[in-house]
């Protein structure tokens, strides 16, 4: 499964709810592969599990929450944003932004490419 990262081909975006439990044993949890099954985090959902709503999924373990989100970030090709002294919110990651347009569900979306993304973005 860490052949798929996001540079690739997106695979992850087609991935079902066992596609997804298999990936969380892959990195190394798999007591939490019921917390993703039954929550039904498909590969689309799992652009949006981070340590905010890792609690929700029934994950409480601190240093799990930030290993899990971390390796969510690997997957999808994130970067985080470096911290800075401003008090605006950060200037979020492109994959970041493309990949919340590509967890929406439709025709438009789901034909979407990074490139035309990139392309909007740049209107």
């Amino acid at each position: 499964f860490h052949s798929n990262i996001f540079r690739g081909d997106m695979e992850f975006l087609k991935w079902d709810t066992e596609d997804v439990a298999k990936w969380v044993e892959s990195i190394g949890f798999s007591k939490y592969k019921a917390c993703f099954t039954e929550n039904f985090i498909t590969g689309k959902k799992l652009i949006h599990v981070n340590c905010n709503n890792l609690p929700k999924l029934g994950i409480t373990d601190f240093r799990d929450m930030l290993v899990v989100s971390a390796c969510v970030r690997v997957l999808l090709g994130i970067t985080e944003t470096p911290w800075n002294n401003s008090i605006a919110d950060p200037r979020r990651d492109t994959v970041a932004l493309f990949l919340e347009v590509k967890s929406r569900t439709g025709k438009w979306t789901n034909s979407l490419t990074y490139q035309q993304f990139l392309y909007y973005l740049e209107d």
